[in-house]
């Protein structure tokens, strides 16, 4: 699957350089994302689960997240697939604040 980077994850992703596991955990989801060929088979993945992969709530049900800590921690990535192409993902934005931090309306797209 290929991977397109938001500007707010560009922008949120600089803070992770303090959480040096998190980051770590970061990556290893992306290899993850990559390794898969569709979001269906991301969603089946026995790994994703382990990373706490789920769907976000409320008015955020459009997105979902990942845990960057597999103990339970705070501090998420969230992504949205690419409502076109399940080939493709956006990584949205990495939120500090278990989702309190997010919303919509801070997700800025570079422009295609």
């Amino acid at each position: 699957m290929k991977i397109i980077n938001t500007k707010s994850y560009d922008n949120t992703v600089k803070k992770l350089n303090r959480h040096i596991k998190e980051k770590d955990n970061l990556r290893i989801i992306g290899e993850l994302i990559e390794n898969n060929e569709n979001f269906e088979s991301l969603v089946s993945n026995p790994i994703s689960a382990m990373y706490g992969f789920e769907r976000l709530k409320h008015s955020n049900n459009c997105f979902y997240s990942f845990n960057l800590c597999k103990n339970g921690g705070k501090i998420r990535l969230i992504v949205y697939p690419n409502d076109n192409d399940t080939s493709y993902i956006y990584l949205v934005f990495v939120s500090f604040k278990h989702y309190q931090d997010f919303s919509k309306e801070k997700v800025i797209y570079y422009d295609e």
